[in-house]
C-alpha cells in the first residue's frame, strides 16, 4: 500500500528567533543587531527549537507503520513480528506493509476484512461462499452441495499485481530493485484470522501461474484441499518435488500438464 508522507511542516529557526526576540526587553543595553552576542545566542537557540520542532512531525509519521522508519523495529517488537506468517529476505516496504496488517487485525468474520488484509499487500481478492441445496430454496441448475458446504469459502487471488519496487525513501540497502511478494503471508493471515470452524481454499488467478512450465516453475503445490502460492524459489528436484510448503505433488514424475489434484 503506497502512502506519502505529508507535507506539512512546523516552524523553521527563522520563525522561532522573532518569536525569541520578542521577549527581549526594550533598551539600549539590548543589542539586536546580527553580529551581536545576543542575536547570535538567540540564533542557535532558534535553530535547536526549529530541529525538534521538525522532529516532531517525523516522529507524527513515524507512528504509522506504513511511513516507519526509525521506529518500524519499535512497531514489529510491539506486533509481535516476525511471525509465523513472516516471509524470508523481506523488503522494508513489505515489513511496513505487515506492521501495518498486523495493526489492524483486530479480529472479524466478514468478506471485507480478509479483502482489507489482502490489500494491505497490494493484492486484490474476492471471497466465495457456498451455500447448500436445500428443498423449496434450491432451484433448477443450482449446486447441489450438502450442509457441509457452509463450512467451505474460497479465496481467489489476482496476481496481476504491481511489484514490489526500490523506490527512494521507501526502500532501504539491500532490499530488491523489483519483487512480486506477499503470496505467502496472505495465505498464512487469512489461515490464521479465518473462523475456526471453517476451511478455507484458495486459488490463483493470473499469467503467472498457468499449468505448463514457465520462467519461475511457478506451479501450485497443493493438498487435496489447498492451494498454496509461489515458485520453487531455487530448491532442488526431490523424487517427489518437495517444496517448502504446501506439499509434494503426488506423482513422483511429470505429468502432462502438472496437473494439481483436486
Amino acid at each position: 500500500m503506497a502512502l506519502s508522507v505529508q507535507s506539512v511542516t512546523g516552524w523553521v529557526a527563522s520563525n522561532y528567533k522573532r518569536f525569541l526576540r520578542s521577549f527581549l526587553p526594550r533598551g539600549a543595553a539590548w543589542n539586536k543587531n546580527p553580529d551581536s552576542v545576543i542575536d547570535q545566542f538567540l540564533s542557535a537557540l532558534a535553530e535547536e527549537l526549529a530541529r525538534i520542532d521538525a522532529r516532531s512531525y517525523v516522529l507524527r509519521d513515524e507512528s504509522d507503520p506504513r511511513l516507519a522508519s526509525e521506529l518500524l523495529l519499535d512497531h514489529e517488537r510491539d506486533l509481535g513480528l516476525p511471525n509465523e506468517c513472516t516471509e524470508l529476505g523481506v523488503t522494508i516496504q513489505e515489513r511496513r506493509a505487515a506492521a501495518y496488517t498486523q495493526t489492524i487485525a483486530l479480529g472479524k468474520q466478514t468478506k471485507a476484512y480478509f479483502i482489507e488484509i489482502a490489500a494491505a499487500f497490494g493484492y486484490t481478492i474476492t471471497i466465495t461462499e457456498y451455500t447448500p441445496f436445500w428443498s423449496g430454496i434450491g432451484g433448477s441448475g443450482d449446486p447441489a452441495g450438502d450442509q457441509q458446504v457452509l463450512f467451505y469459502w474460497t479465496v481467489n487471488i489476482d496476481s496481476t499485481v504491481d511489484p514490489v519496487l526500490f523506490l527512494s525513501g521507501a526502500s532501504e540497502s539491500g532490499d530488491s530493485l523489483q519483487k512480486l511478494a506477499g503470496y505467502n503471508a496472505i495465505g498464512c493471515l487469512i489461515q490464521k484470522y479465518k473462523p475456526a470452524h471453517t476451511i478455507v481454499n484458495s486459488t490463483i488467478s493470473g499469467p503467472d501461474f498457468s499449468i505448463a512450465f514457465d520462467d519461475s516453475f511457478d506451479s501450485i503445490p497443493s493438498d487435496a484441499l489447498t492451494s498454496f502460492s509461489g515458485a520453487f524459489s531455487g530448491y532442488p528436484f526431490s523424487s517427489a518435488f518437495d517444496v517448502l510448503i504446501g506439499g509434494a505433488f503426488s506423482k513422483d514424475a511429470f505429468d502432462s500438464n502438472f496437473v494439481i489434484p483436486l
